[in-house]
């Protein structure tokens, strides 16, 4: 039988030592001088067979502060808690798999005064399904109305605050979900962090977050079907993978789905990684919401500081038999502070669908969308092969921005390339805007950039086709006026194309503000390259 670490150290206090030439040190000094040092940290092992322990949560029960778990190869019941300063590491992602028991693994406690810092490394976490969160009742009053972390919880302090410390090394986040099990009196319910839910200091490292999945009937918003990194959060992502994660609202209710690689409402820092091939989709009778976010959504408030990564193969869809669908952003949306650098956002896909009479489909940015008052700086990026795609049976399709759509933002030394817009309606209105970059209320200040090749096409009764390259105009009244400066920006090859009777203007710039242009060239549009003032 394993003799507790409480038995061990106090049996060590009982042994002599003799210094010097057969000198005895008395014991109350022995025992003093061990009182007053601290404790080693010791080595827990759990492995399926000839280890003190065969699963985790045992061993957790009996570390101290400061131990190792050391989990050999097996497949281990999850559902436990980590609430103290530990290291968990397991024999390889391949190897070592943490499996079930509602959410996986939480680190740390709901309304604590001190969280612990952890470390996790070399393992899988799998198979979580989160129906109700510690914030559930706090938040709306009841049971399994959030339903948040369902690999992975880090649940806020007191005071919402923050939370634990956690590194999460060499492992794999995967196929777990988050699922509320009932909505509150108005029908809300939020299912968020299929993968991780994250109040607190959170870094991924050469880890990957994949085929998480959040909605459920219940739900009738969603949020970072892989990662969702609160409000006071700190999520750090080096070399690691966020793909294939899903968020679907769909029930009665469905009203709201963001950020389907990463949702983001704190403080976000992604460095050589890739967001890839995540999606959201909402069908909703309801007008109360849109869908967006496909990679990463960065809320107001939030900031995001993204370098040499691709954003790419995300994907963002809204439908409504009843309404209005709005979808947003498949691969970058920013309502806060965005830095973006050395990166690639492409292949990102917008759709939005309404099979109502006078409805809109209204499908925006394909790239990258900052929404007022959010800012950005984009620098040696590629904003390449994005699409955006609204159709509408009757009612009107209004597509926009295939590459970015923007408000104050300075892009420099980049491409805005091969982008698609498409609005198509069979008996209603289509219009498309600006299927290289879409700007309004704002500052945009383009520095040694391409726009070129962007394709926008029209097809509808009646309606506009304006600005293949770049449209600059309002999309709300002044102030603050859309303000547009071109410096060494060349805008070549774009193309509008539109159905008979819908006004087509500006294959290169379509603009109702003056433009500054200095050093740069507009030539070789279809059907025209500029239009509008300062053309």
């Amino acid at each position: 039988m394993k003799e507790s670490r409480k038995g061990m150290r106090a049996r060590g206090v009982t042994k002599r030592r003799i210094y010097g030439a057969g000198a005895v040190v008395p014991m109350v000094l022995v025992l003093s001088s061990l009182l007053a040092a601290p404790a080693s940290a010791a080595t827990l092992t759990v492995c399926s067979d000839g280890c003190a322990y065969t699963q985790i949560a045992p061993a957790l029960a009996d570390a101290g502060k400061g131990d190792t778990i050391a989990v050999g190869p097996g497949t281990y019941i999850g559902g436990f808690t980590v609430d103290l300063s530990i290291k968990l590491v397991g024999a390889g992602a391949g190897m070592t798999v943490i499996s079930g028991g509602g959410t996986v693994v939480t680190i740390g406690s709901f309304g604590a005064t001190t969280e612990p810092s952890v470390t996790v490394d070399g393992v899988t976490i799998t198979g979580g399904m989160a129906r109700s969160s510690p914030e559930s009742i706090p938040f709306a009053g009841q049971e399994g109305v959030f339903a948040l972390g369902g690999g992975v919880e880090i649940p806020p302090k007191a005071h919402l605050t923050g939370g634990a410390t956690v590194s999460i090394t060499n492992s794999v986040i995967t196929g777990n979900s988050a699922a509320p099990s009932s909505a509150d009196s108005s029908g809300f319910a939020l299912a968020g962090g299929g993968g991780v839910d994250n109040w607190g200091t959170l870094t991924l490292t050469n880890t990957a977050v994949s085929h998480n999945w959040v909605g459920g009937p219940a739900a009738s918003d969603v949020s970072g079907a892989g990662i969702l990194n609160q409000i006071g959060g700190r999520l750090t992502l080096y070399n690691s993978t966020i793909t294939r994660n899903h968020g679907i609202a769909s029930g009665p209710n469905a009203c709201g789905a963001g950020g389907g690689g990463v949702d983001s409402h704190g403080k976000l820092t992604v460095a050589d990684s890739v967001v890839s091939k995540n999606s959201l989709d909402l069908s909703s009778s309801a007008n109360c919401g849109e869908s967006q976010g496909g990679g990463i959504f960065i809320t107001g408030g939030g900031s995001a500081t993204i370098s040499d990564t691709t954003v790419s193969g995300n994907k963002v869809t809204s439908s409504s038999d009843g309404g209005d669908a709005a979808a947003f952003s498949g691969g970058v949306a920013d309502y806060g502070t965005l830095t973006l650098t050395d990166s690639t956002v492409s292949d990102n896909v917008v759709n939005a669908t309404t099979a109502a009479s006078t409805g809109t489909a209204n499908p925006t940015a394909g790239g990258i969308g900052i929404v007022f008052p959010g800012t950005a700086t984009v620098s040696n990026a590629s904003i390449t092969g994005n699409s955006v795609s609204a159709t509408a049976a009757t009612g009107a399709a209004v597509a926009e921005a295939g590459g970015i759509q923007t408000t104050s933002t300075i892009l420099s030394n980049s491409f805005v390339s091969d982008n698609r817009v498409k609005a198509s309606s069979e008996t209603g209105s289509a219009t498309v805007h600006g299927a290289g970059i879409q700007h309004g209320n704002g500052v945009l200040k383009v520095r040694d950039t391409r726009i070129d090749n962007n394709v926008a096409v029209a097809t509808g009764a009646d309606g506009e086709a304006l600005g293949g390259g770049v449209w600059n105009d309002t999309f709300f009244p002044p102030p603050p006026s859309p303000r547009l400066i071109l410096e060494k920006a060349t805008v070549t090859g774009n193309t509008l194309t539109a159905s008979p009777g819908i006004t087509v203007h500006g294959g290169g710039l379509f603009t109702t503000f003056p433009v500054t242009l200095t050093s740069s060239a507009i030539f070789n549009n279809m059907p025209d390259n500029c239009f509008g003032v300062s053309c």
